[in-house]
């Protein structure tokens, strides 16, 4: 089952209007502005949704402290404006949010990516066995920190008042996607900004693609036409020897497509291939479907048997954009915020979805980066309901103010320069999700959500690799489900 995100990207468009009009409000959030307007005409009626906390909420200045990866303290740690205006954004975020509670938030950052995985959740699990109550909220990469739920370090989000996973700032269909036996001990939502910043994209050169008289990309996706077919077909014989030695090398010449190692994966979903179900909301690993093995051998075919498609043999994201940059690939797939570092770049650059599989497929898919910042509470939190009511808070807010200050200025208008990027950025992050497969990846050897992750000597049979695994994989899923089972 796939989550499609039902979040602020539904409601930016009128947020931007709110924010830029509304007046002060109050603790709920509900605008408290008055109409110049006469007596005979209407006031605008704002049905958004509301933040609903109560109104006598008041926590005496508690310092409120979160732990957070280094990597993305951008979320949380403004502690001044500097007039970078998603920082600024971020900033006046949390002094509403302190303000509203009367807290005092504190920060406290680790480098937490995959090379510091082990020594971040050591100095989670460290601080939680010795039940010191250091952290109030601690936000984390999803695939390094989801692990630990298991174990019985978090509290379940799902039984806490506060929180109301119904309301947009959150993810929706996490208790249907995510949670296990009921139980829901990460979630996510809009005070995770990485939400947006890691969604899974592909990246196109203009100027080559007019050097070479290709069609116009974006007339694909309008057309519902975007699917491994037609990518195939535009990248087909793109590519130039740069240092004439007779052969295509990464960084060196031009390809077709530069591809990179984690967004290489975001093809299974956006081709909907499945290999993990929910069966009455219990994931099990089923029979892997003529579809998918189908789907498997088309990417195949157009990752192992084109020399100008080249996968990133450092899977540094820098690396790889800066030869993006240098006109060395019509297509690269990567992290939007890839995005950041593009801004100097001579020729004009497109953003896309992901391809479809094919025709037959009725919607865009876009991966949510395994690097998105998941919040998780511990059990040894000195007052749940204050990181309740704060999370709602920071999510609400981010929703309101950060989120759309991201899109519609800093990567919209400042970091693009192409006004059809704006519609397919609707596309992409209406179309975003998070399921199983990719959330929990990292807790089965191999990660089941590596299919297409295509290497040197990679096998074009998927049904073999399936069977190959599919057992242990089963064995770690039942002892998953056990050990959430037995979680108070």
């Amino acid at each position: 089952m796939k989550n499609r995100i039902i979040s602020a990207v539904l409601l930016i468009s009128a947020l931007i209007g709110l924010v830029g009009c509304q007046g002060g409000s109050d603790k709920n959030g509900t605008s408290n502005s008055t109409s110049g307007a006469s007596d005979t005409t209407a006031a605008p009626v704002d049905d958004s949704p509301k933040l609903e906390l109560p109104a006598d909420a008041d926590f005496g200045g508690e310092t409120f402290t979160i732990y957070m990866t280094t990597e993305a303290s951008y979320e949380y740690a403004a502690e001044e404006q500097t007039g970078d205006v998603v920082n600024d954004a971020v900033y006046n975020r949390n002094q509403t949010v302190e303000e509203l509670l009367n807290v005092n938030f504190d920060f406290v950052d680790q480098a937490g990516y995959w090379g510091d995985r082990a020594t971040f959740n050591a100095t989670i699990t460290n601080s939680i066995l010795a039940g010191d109550g250091a952290f109030d909220l601690i936000s984390g990469v999803t695939v390094i920190v989801l692990p630990l739920a298991a174990e019985g370090y978090f509290l379940n989000a799902a039984e806490l008042n506060y929180i109301d996973f119904d309301k947009p700032w959150w993810v929706q269909g996490m208790m249907d996607d995510l949670a296990i036996d009921g139980k829901l001990c990460g979630f996510i939502g809009d005070a995770s900004l990485s939400l947006y910043k890691d969604l899974a994209v592909i990246f196109f050169n203009k100027q080559i693609a007019e050097d070479y008289n290709l069609p116009n990309p974006y007339d694909y996706v309008r057309q519902d036409n975007w699917n491994i077919e037609t990518f195939g077909g535009m990248l087909k014989d793109i590519s130039s020897d740069l240092n004439s030695d007779g052969k295509l090398s990464w960084g060196d010449d031009m390809l077709g497509f530069m591809t990179n190692a984690v967004p290489n994966r975001a093809f299974m979903t956006a081709t909907e291939m499945n290999i993990i179900s929910y069966n009455n909301g219990t994931p099990e690993f089923g029979t892997l479907s003529e579809r998918s093995v189908d789907i498997f051998g088309r990417l195949y075919s157009l990752f192992m048997e084109n020399e100008n498609v080249i996968i990133n043999p450092q899977d540094e994201y820098d690396i790889a954009t800066q030869h993006f940059t240098e006109d060395k690939a019509l297509f690269m797939d990567a992290l939007l915020r890839c995005a950041d570092n593009m801004r100097n770049m001579k020729s004009d650059f497109g953003i896309l979805p992901y391809p479809k599989a094919d025709e037959n497929q009725s919607n865009y898919h876009t991966q949510i980066g395994t690097s998105t910042s998941m919040m998780f509470i511990p059990n040894t939190a000195k007052n749940p309901d204050m990181t309740a009511m704060v999370c709602e808070a920071l999510s609400y807010y981010s929703m309101l103010n950060v989120v759309p200050t991201y899109y519609e200025i800093a990567l919209k208008e400042k970091y693009t320069r192409d006004e059809d990027v704006k519609e397919m950025l609707e596309i992409i992050r209406s179309s975003a999700t998070m399921d199983f497969t990719f959330a929990y990846s990292t807790m089965f050897e191999p990660f089941p959500n590596c299919l297409t992750e295509f290497r040197k000597g990679a096998t074009n049979n998927i049904a073999s690799t399936y069977d190959t695994n599919v057992t242990k994989w089963k064995a770690t899923l039942e002892d998953i489900l056990e050990k959430y089972a037995a979680l108070e």
